[in-house]
């Protein structure tokens, strides 16, 4: 679970937890495919100051914004290169990853549906609401053949 830096063919530098995906999941397996877990993109900004003293400014933006998903599996021939994070910036990165949990979080929290909206969503039919047939008329739907029968005689 190293935080690492990979350079994509792309030119975009990534920050991610970097693991290695091996077949059949063994740790003697042949390696496949890099998984990124949670990565953004890097963007470097020099500050004023940049030229005297080199100072830098970091920002992370979510590398695939708009998936739900939070790992990637990532073909080798994709990346140019890959280094381990500087401490300081590996501290960075995890403090967002840390914010971005705890939002998910809080969001699934506030998105406690009720059954009838999980059933609506899963199945698209509305249920009807619950109500007494008519008078004459038995549950089944079928007309009561006593109803308004004479029964004097």
């Amino acid at each position: 679970m190293a935080i690492a830096i990979a350079v994509l063919n792309t030119g975009e530098r990534v920050i991610t937890e970097l693991q290695e995906v091996r077949e059949d999941n063994k740790e003697d397996g042949k390696p496949i495919c890099l998984m990124f877990v949670r990565p953004y993109i890097l963007n470097v900004e020099g500050t004023d100051d940049a030229t005297v003293n080199q100072e830098v400014q970091v920002r992370f933006s979510k590398w695939l914004p708009y998936s739900s998903d939070t790992q990637f599996k990532i073909p080798f021939s994709s990346v140019l290169a890959v280094g381990t994070a500087d401490p300081g910036l590996a501290q960075a990165y995890n403090n967002t990853v840390q914010q971005a949990v705890a939002a998910e979080d809080a969001a699934r929290a506030q998105q406690t549906p009720s059954v009838q909206q999980v059933t609506e969503a899963e199945t698209g039919m509305v249920p009807a609401e619950e109500t007494s047939p008519p008078e004459g008329i038995l549950p089944d739907g079928s007309v009561d053949p006593d109803h308004d029968q004479d029964t004097t005689t």
